[in-house]
């Protein structure tokens, strides 16, 4: 790729080709699911298995989450001298919060109307952003990855701040302690160890643990620590041999994982070597749209720009109709589910949270 007439946002404002890959991950989601919706054509079921994958897809949201968040940290510090942690927490709770309870309110309304139930325990988990240490019905099984997101924004602004913006090595030191604990609790979990452990430990070994995605999130960090701290760095990695070693990795490690092979090593370093390749094309991608306009394109910047609510609302559409005593309806079989959840997503977003983008927004360029 030629460096030259390389070009990416200017502080603050709007980073090429992100929502494209937004796009691809709420795509890689949509897919997966298809696979439970009570009509699926089984013949199409490993066909869909290896194109679709929905754990990769939210692996995809944690890399661009980390990147996104710790870019505008950074900026944020190199404009105003600061981090405001209070602004930042003001953005997250007008970005999550309405669409998120306002998801649980008509969750609970389908409670109260049909034979679908859900335990204390679970509508506790919701409502505190702990659904990862949990497991509950499909309608709102997906909020495990909005409450490792919420843990994460709990966790790393306050780091950072306490670290220093400029820190280079502390942040870097601090970034790979996840990349060394997350393929060690992987090991773990599917060991005879696990057993043995104290039983108020067993649940931070679920499924959809912290400790099982947070290093998604941190090479999401560090690719934005070296855009923003390093971007001559950032640039040379744009060379076209790290673009096939990205490439090569990525695939590698997604077939092996599809295949089960040589789990010794895609168990515990599967997801991070490909959260590292999906970390050096986001890069490209940013610095170079040029050579990813596809991602660029109107109607895959829309989707992408659509993709968080597209996620809080599919699993109302792709669950099961029998969990609520319905009939088989249409618009929860395949493919009428699809342009529903697309249209509850959408008025979801232009009724209630772009009215709430504006405050948002002036908080992010407040001084």
């Amino acid at each position: 790729m030629q460096v030259a007439g390389a070009n990416h946002a200017s502080p603050l404002g709007k980073l090429p080709s992100l929502d494209g890959w937004r796009a691809i991950s709420i795509l890689l989601v949509l897919g997966d699911h298809c696979k439970y919706v009570w009509n699926f054509p089984p013949t199409l079921r490993p066909l869909f298995t290896w194109i679709f994958n929905g754990n990769l897809g939210v692996r995809c949201f944690f890399v661009i989450s980390g990147f996104l968040i710790t870019y505008l940290l950074l900026r944020e510090h190199d404009q105003t001298g600061e981090i405001s942690l209070r602004r930042f927490y003001a953005r997250r709770v007008l970005r999550i919060f309405p669409v998120y309870y306002f998801f649980l309110l008509t969750v609970f309304l389908i409670q109260i109307v049909s034979l679908w139930q859900q335990s204390r325990i679970e509508w506790l988990s919701n409502l505190l952003f702990i659904t990862n240490f949990s497991h509950g019905p499909a309608a709102t099984s997906h909020l495990w990855s909005l409450a490792v997101e919420e843990q994460f924004y709990l966790l790393w602004p306050v780091t950072l701040y306490l670290i220093g913006p400029k820190n280079r090595r502390g942040i870097f030191g601090v970034l790979c302690i996840p990349m060394f604990i997350t393929p060690i609790c992987r090991l773990l979990k599917n060991s005879h160890w696990l057993a043995s452990l104290p039983p108020f430990i067993l649940p931070l070994f679920k499924n959809y643990s912290f400790l099982f995605y947070f290093d998604s999130l941190a090479v999401g960090c560090a690719a934005a620590v070296i855009l923003v701290r390093q971007e001559k760095l950032a640039r040379r990695m744009a060379d076209w041999k790290f673009t096939l070693l990205a490439f090569i990795l990525f695939v590698a490690t997604y077939c092996l994982s599809q295949m089960h092979l040589v789990e010794w090593f895609t168990n515990p370093l599967g997801n991070i070597v490909q959260a590292i390749a999906l970390a050096i094309l986001l890069l490209q991608s940013i610095l170079f749209p040029q050579y990813f306009r596809p991602l660029n394109w109107p109607v895959v910047q829309r989707l992408g720009v659509l993709s968080f609510s597209i996620y809080i609302w599919q699993m109302l559409f792709c669950a099961n109709p029998v969990d609520f005593g319905w009939p088989n309806f249409w618009f929860m079989s395949i493919p009428g589910w699809l342009p529903v959840a697309l249209l509850a997503a959408v008025l979801s977003y232009y009724c209630l949270e772009k009215p709430l983008l504006a405050w948002r927004e002036r908080l992010r360029k407040a001084n």
